[in-house]
């Protein structure tokens, strides 16, 4: 038989396992308490202490390929992916820390910007790296 579903034993793993991404990350970037680091293909936003206001803003993600030939046909115009996203506040609000994974395509990046946005489009924090390729 399996065992019930347990939450506080289902966080201590997911919290081990993005401990785990953390130590592997190449980069991180710092703004307005949310730290953002990058390990692979994969950007761990993270924030403790989190409010539920936090979490309630729109994220801005824009992936700029090396090579512009990469973006799928409706955004070459662009230069960039659009990979905006907003958070589950039941999902990835948890206690006092947010947490959010996000994967980014797997092709060479030449930079990324992240961002928060408040309803009205006002800039929040804002964030740009360029990874090590």
């Amino acid at each position: 038989t399996t065992e019930p579903f347990n939450a506080d034993r289902s966080r201590a793993r997911r919290q081990r396992y993005v401990e785990q991404l953390i130590q592997q990350a190449s980069e991180q970037a710092v703004r307005a308490g949310w730290h953002v680091y990058r390990t692979g293909r994969t950007l761990i936003y993270r924030k403790q202490p989190c409010a539920p206001t936090d979490v309630q803003a729109k994220f801005v993600l824009h992936v700029y390929p090396v090579d512009p030939a990469d973006l799928p046909a409706d955004r070459k115009q662009y230069y960039f992916e659009n990979l905006d996203f907003k958070l589950d506040k039941s999902r990835e609000r948890v206690d006092d820390e947010c947490m959010v994974l996000v994967r980014v395509p797997a092709y060479a990046i030449d930079r990324i910007r992240t961002a928060q946005l408040a309803i009205e489009n006002r800039i929040l924090w804002e964030a740009e790296f360029s990874p090590s390729r």
